[in-house]
């Protein structure tokens, strides 16, 4: 394994008190959640939203307006969860490319814009005022910006738990302790095996090589035509005291028209925001404060668009990671993938070899 960092975008705090990357973990993480620590959940009843209109939350009477546009929305949510998981399923023998256009119903969501999606279904109301914070708080973009399976996807944990967690490399194998920290710079693939080039340790050679790193750096290495447009954001680690109406809640949402994505109280006291800006008017939000640690984790994610890539670019060579379904879990599949493929590979190539014959002898 060549890595600059094991964790790729799973990101700490300098402190390890906080994730200023990826942030949380769905229960239904089957296999990632064996290499996390899960810290508090996140109830989205509790959190705050806010708009130009005020603050609310779930419960907030005015819910009671958009109750038919609710429950036609959970409607659709729970229609997409069970086709999500049956998905999920099928990408440990399937490539996930392939997994998504064998059904038609996930393919057509993947295409659809979110806002088409939206106007669909009549749920112009919910989504606004209360599907939006939520995504821009997690995705970091606006609504009109996603794909209806982004949606749809971003808002399970309005049926699914989500937790705070903490990456433990030490439950993944020895490579967690025996990674190659340095930074592939090509990779050949005009020969067989694969050269790959790195910064500081030269050329190695494998048959086999799986890429996993953000779309970004997958297009460099791998000669991609397109990859889906990316978003970053600036995490902040701040030592303070919030505000009032957002002391009221560990965690705020805003609407897209706001450079503040999400602020939210920690475990140990402090305080993540994150925002667009590198430097946000933090007078806005907080009486008093002192900067801990900023971040720019970017890319965040690659979210914009609709294209597909497919796992295997060429005979043992393997795309996984994030790049069209944005999730620690999905992203772990398409590692599994790769991996079964190897091994069945070789396997078959095992049984195939011919037995060297044993010469004749006299007893």
């Amino acid at each position: 394994m060549i890595s600059e960092n094991v964790g790729g975008r799973i990101s700490r705090s300098q402190d390890d008190a906080i994730n200023l990357g990826a942030y949380y973990v769905r229960a239904d993480y089957e296999h990632v959640n064996r290499l996390v620590r899960r810290g508090r959940r996140i109830n989205g009843l509790t959190t705050l939203r806010h708009s130009r209109d005020g603050s609310y939350r779930l419960s907030d009477p005015r819910m009671f307006n958009h109750l038919p546009q609710a429950a036609r929305f959970m409607s659709q949510l729970r229609r997409f969860q069970r086709h999500y998981r049956a998905l999920r399923s099928r990408c440990l023998v399937e490539a996930q490319a392939d997994a998504i256009r064998s059904d038609p119903y996930l393919e057509r969501l993947y295409q659809q814009p979110a806002t088409a999606f939206i106007d669909q279904h009549r749920l112009g109301s919910i989504a606004h005022n209360y599907v939006g914070p939520g995504l821009y708080g997690t995705t970091f973009l606006p609504i009109r910006q996603l794909t209806a399976f982004t949606l749809l996807l971003g808002a399970l944990p309005a049926l699914i738990p989500i937790y705070e967690f903490t990456y433990q490399p030490e439950q993944e194998a020895d490579w967690a302790h025996t990674a190659l920290i340095d930074t592939v710079t090509g990779i050949n693939r005009s020969g067989h095996p694969y050269r790959v080039d790195t910064k500081h340790s030269g050329s190695l050679h494998a048959d086999n090589v799986v890429v996993a790193t953000p779309p970004d750096v997958a297009k460099r290495l791998l000669g991609l035509h397109t990859v889906k447009g990316s978003v970053g954001i600036h995490s902040f680690q701040i030592s303070g005291r919030l505000r009032q109406p957002y002391a009221r809640a560990d965690i705020n949402l805003f609407t897209d028209d706001s450079p503040i994505c999400a602020i939210a109280r920690q475990a140990d006291g402090s305080i993540l925001l994150c925002a667009h800006e590198e430097q946000p008017r933090l007078a806005d939000y907080l009486a008093e404060w002192d900067i801990i640690e900023h971040r720019h984790w970017n890319p965040a994610f690659n979210l914009i668009g609709d294209n597909l890539l497919d796992c295997e670019q060429a005979p043992g060579l393997y795309l996984v990671g994030d790049h069209n379904i944005c999730g620690l879990e999905d992203a772990y599949l398409t590692g599994l993938y790769a991996a079964n493929q190897i091994v069945n590979r070789q396997t078959q190539a095992h049984r195939t070899t011919p037995t060297p014959s044993r010469a004749k002898t006299d007893t």
